[in-house]
């Protein structure tokens, strides 16, 4: 057991010492958890400052609204039936559970159906279907949970975003590894990493559209600005393009390297060749020796 062991770690042992190999697996454990690092970082501090109060704040006033609320459903029991509806039929739906955010849509805008007093723009189905939020269905919520809906939030679909983009980068990386261990052709690891690198770019402008600004929003945060997803999203695809043209320009550098030493290794290797032309064979020079002195004979 202990030799198969040993068998099986010592070719792995072999791929570590080479120094490309090694510098593209510490550079992608440095892409993926430095950027997670320097926001939970800023977001504690803030939570240290002024989130922690504000989350024992928020939790006794939802207290006391879940038990008025409570209160107001047992008065209103044997009215109509509409508002002790309107509250019971209220779910915390995940983003991806579209029959619940339908219901959910339309509970939030059954008053204004009826109402006719404004016109507003009707929502497209597929921006609910991918999370987003209209401003009834955050008028909703407030109302029956006390928590405003904005753009400080950290929704569900933003985690699922990080979640996969790690994973295509994991991927990558082991990709990568396999490549330069097995000493195989970079040209396809060079391709996807000009690719990855375009990915990270729109990921980044997007998530950084996705940011809230706005001090109100900030009032009802417990980890401030940095404490966004957006901003965890935009520090991890801005690393993970630095790690993409980082070795994109290692490759190229790496290339050039090798067809200088090629070369010179092919010019030093004719200049050693034995000199042959047309067929003709050069005899070498004769060998100096030293002059014979003959005796005459008298």
């Amino acid at each position: 057991m202990t030799m198969n062991f040993a068998d099986h770690v010592t070719p792995l042992l072999s791929y570590l010492k080479d120094p490309l190999l090694l510098s593209w697996i510490v550079a992608g454990i440095f892409t993926i958890f430095l950027p997670s690092n320097i926001w939970s970082s800023n977001a504690s501090e803030y939570y240290d400052s002024y989130g922690y109060y504000n989350e024992k704040n928020d939790y006794y006033e939802q207290e006391q609204e879940y038990y008025n609320q409570q209160q107001e459903n047992n008065e209103n029991q044997q009215d109509d039936g509409y508002y002790y509806g309107y509250q019971t039929y209220y779910e915390d739906c995940s983003w991806y559970n579209w029959a619940c955010r339908k219901r959910q849509w339309y509970f939030a805008n059954y008053d204004d159906n009826d109402s006719g007093d404004e016109i507003t723009e009707e929502m497209p189905s597929w921006y609910v279907f991918l999370g987003g939020e209209t401003e009834e269905m955050q008028r909703w919520k407030e109302e029956n949970t006390g928590v405003r809906g904005g753009g400080a939030t950290n929704p569900a679909g933003l985690k699922f975003v990080y979640a996969l983009t790690i994973i295509l980068f994991l991927a990558l990386l082991g990709y990568g590894a396999i490549t330069i261990g097995k000493k195989q052709p970079v040209t396809n690891l060079v391709v996807l990493l000009v690719v990855m690198t375009l990915f990270g770019l729109i990921n980044m402008i997007t998530s950084a559209q996705g940011i809230s600004s706005d001090d109100k929003d900030q009032e009802d945060s417990y980890y401030g600005w940095y404490g966004q997803m957006g901003v965890l999203l935009v520090y991890t695809n801005f690393w993970i393009m630095i790690f993409s043209v980082g070795f994109c320009f290692a490759f190229l550098v790496k290339y050039l390297v090798e067809m200088f030493l090629e070369k010179k290794n092919t010019a030093k290797a004719d200049i050693n060749e034995p000199m042959e032309e047309s067929g003709e064979y050069y005899a070498p020079a004769p060998v100096n020796q030293s002059p014979v002195h003959e005796t005459q004979i008298s």
